[in-house]
């Protein structure tokens, strides 16, 4: 799973091409605004290129937490030499999100996350008969990978779990040539390992057993964002115990102000896990708030 992320991603920047904001910026002088002195200085941010750090506090079993966040965002969008052939990709680096104190002390991290939406004009599926035949297919397609996802909560012992990798393929239907708006869902896989405190080391297995579902919009000038994702179906561990699962996570950013341009959003979140959380795979619902500082986002 890990070598298939990364061939993805290398699959997404081949040698030659020129990488830019996924999201298609609006006009300079809809981004830019003018001082008394007759200087412009930027209004439109891009929330997907930037150095992400964050604090805020999450309630999780009716205790309230703080939380550090902090990670690497980049997003390219590129054109094939293919007439109307786009893509826009996103990738999510070293991404962490820390719970101090005693009460519910935990770290989840993630190595690499990457989404590669493939955009035609004129989609279509080509079926080879005698006379070949193209039919039109209103979707765009997205490649969806995940490698290295751990998750350690400290007051559960010592054991942690790892998602060593994920992949799935999604079908778009909104088709947004700007790359702002996605509706992504489509069949996943996945491999996790699971070290209990006593040392056993389970693996876990969803062979496109399981549905991922990936979505969202961003204004143009990127003051507000809205996504959600969710990802549910069957994974079986190698000694035979099967089981559903369901993880979802929703959230909404809303930019407060700017200081020397660099801005400050606030980001309201929660989540749901049913069968699915820590060592003893337990149902939990969290949900928080968050101050996200974004640095050289500016579009």
């Amino acid at each position: 799973m890990l070598s298939l992320g990364l061939a993805a991603l290398l699959f997404a920047l081949p040698p030659g091409t020129e990488g830019a904001a996924a999201s298609e910026p609006p006009r300079t002088d809809d981004c830019a605004a003018m001082d008394e002195a007759g200087e412009p200085f930027p209004i439109c941010f891009d929330p997907g290129n930037a150095l992400l750090l964050g604090t805020g506090v999450q309630v999780r079993d009716g205790l309230a937490l703080p939380t550090l966040q902090a990670g690497i965002l980049l997003r390219t969008e590129r054109t094939s030499k293919s007439k109307g052939l786009l893509w826009f990709n996103t990738h999510r680096i070293l991404v962490t999100e820390a719970t101090p104190g005693t009460a519910r002390r935990g770290l989840t991290t993630t190595l690499y996350e990457g989404t590669f939406r493939r955009h035609l004009e004129e989609g279509f599926i080509l079926i080879p008969t005698s006379r070949p035949i193209r039919i039109p297919f209103p979707f765009d397609v997205t490649l969806a990978v995940r490698a290295g996802h751990l998750e350690r909560r400290v007051w559960e012992g010592p054991g942690l779990t790892v998602e060593t990798g994920r992949a799935a393929l999604l079908l778009d239907p909104i088709r947004s040539v700007s790359g702002r708006l996605w509706l992504g869902f489509g069949p996943a896989a996945s491999h996790s390992l699971r070290r209990a405190p006593d040392g056993q080391l389970t693996h876990e297995l969803s062979p496109f057993t399981s549905a991922l579902l990936d979505t969202g919009y961003e204004t143009a000038d990127g003051w507000w964002t809205v996504r959600a994702s969710a990802l549910a179906g069957w994974i079986n561990s190698f000694a035979g115990e099967r089981r559903f699962r369901v993880r979802a996570d929703a959230s909404v950013e809303r930019i407060l102000f700017a200081l020397n341009d660099q801005p400050l959003w606030l980001q309201l979140h929660g989540s749901h896990a049913y069968k699915d959380v820590g060592l003893a795979r337990r149902t939990e619902w969290t949900a928080g708030a968050r101050l996200l500082v974004r640095t050289f986002s500016s579009l």
